[in-house]
């Protein structure tokens, strides 16, 4: 890489850090709402909260790396442009294809950057962020419980609790057991608390009367003490089944035997999405160059193209996002899934490596930008 072109790449990795940083920041705020009563309210350790939060900046980084990348690319052109530095280049003779192939290699570095991320780091993070929540649930349950909440700690169990101290002692407990579709459990109690054991979380419930419906058969006991199981099966921390994203390519696209179709589908489609990504990040930021580079880019008419260069931007987004939907509801479209980036790819480097500037010009107005 020589001199000029590491100067368009320091100028556009600057942004790009800062938006990554700045967006990752939001985005990791936003995701943490959902956990931070745990440690306010709650009492869950802060160390154990910070680590499930972080767990899930590696999937973040790869959502919304495609359209920063676009932001740092027309950004550094437009600044280029607006100090004129790139009618120095072009004056000096160079063509608008050296001009980004800076773009093209920050483009490629990113995507294989995002696909090692997607593959090898995300799934693991995801899945230890999944078993952690698993974990929280069954050995911190008690702060999951709200006070006059209808709480549903696991599925089909529903929990209301009218008092709670800080030591979690409960209160006023009513509890409806509906796991079992044959046997349908109801429980009044006073008072009562978490405990664990080795078998898992249970209630330990005291003075109150316990209300079974089996075979439209209803039964009464009135107790002192009554012990529930809150997860009837202890070890599905372990057992869990993996979500598409915990997984890597090899799980992907060779799931094991028993799979059924549609989870195969699901597989599919994330592993589609994740071999795109890449190609959407080099779509992204020589969208980003091109938006300066075609034209002149006078201020009366540079924010109209900004702004289709930006709606442009979105479509792609929001290609990708819907792309392994369409993979689960239609197999057969895989191949397809891949024609329309190949075609944009294609269609933007045609139009950046036209030296007649006037016919670039007149092939991007057709397609909704206006110089």
């Amino acid at each position: 890489m020589n001199l000029f072109a590491k100067y368009i790449f320091k100028q556009i990795f600057g942004p790009f850090i800062l938006f990554l940083i700045t967006m990752t920041g939001i985005a990791w705020l936003t995701q943490s709402l959902r956990f931070i009563e745990l440690i306010i309210i709650k009492g869950l350790p802060i160390n154990l909260f910070l680590f499930l939060t972080i767990l899930i900046i590696p999937k973040l980084l790869t959502t919304i790396a495609p359209f920063l990348a676009y932001l740092a690319c027309l950004i550094t052109y437009i600044r280029l442009n607006a100090e004129s530095e790139l009618i120095a280049m072009k004056t000096a003779g160079i063509s608008n294809f050296k001009i980004i192939i800076p773009t093209i290699l920050f483009g490629i570095l990113l995507g294989f950057l995002t696909i090692f991320i997607e593959n090898n780091v995300s799934p693991h993070a995801f899945s230890k962020f999944k078993n952690l929540q698993s974990n929280i649930r069954d050995n911190y349950i008690s702060i999951l419980f709200q006070e006059k909440v209808f709480s549903s700690p696991v599925s089909n169990l529903t929990v209301f609790i009218k008092d709670k101290d800080k030591i979690g002692n409960f209160e006023g407990i009513l509890i409806h057991d509906a796991r079992d579709k044959n046997k349908i459990i109801s429980v009044v109690a006073e008072s009562g608390k978490i405990q664990q054991t080795d078998s898992g979380a249970k209630f330990t419930l005291l003075n109150g009367n316990r209300q079974e419906t089996s075979n439209n058969n209803i039964s009464m006991l009135y107790f002192e003490k009554y012990n529930l199981n809150i997860n009837k099966n202890t070890k599905e921390i372990y057992t869990r089944f993996k979500e598409p994203s915990e997984r890597n390519f090899k799980e992907l696209f060779n799931p094991r035997d028993g799979i059924n179709e549609l989870y195969k589908r699901e597989f599919l489609a994330e592993a589609h999405k994740r071999l795109i990504t890449p190609l959407i990040i080099l779509i992204m930021t020589l969208l980003g160059a091109i938006t300066s580079l075609l034209g002149n880019f006078e201020r009366k008419t540079s924010v109209k193209k900004i702004f289709y260069s930006v709606i442009c931007a979105i479509l792609v987004q929001m290609y990708l996002i819907s792309a392994p939907q369409l993979i689960i509801s239609y197999k057969n479209i895989i191949p397809f899934i891949y024609l329309p980036v190949f075609i944009i790819l294609t269609l933007i480097l045609f139009l950046t490596l036209i030296n007649n500037e006037k016919l670039s010009l007149n092939i991007f107005f057709k397609l909704g930008v206006k110089n």
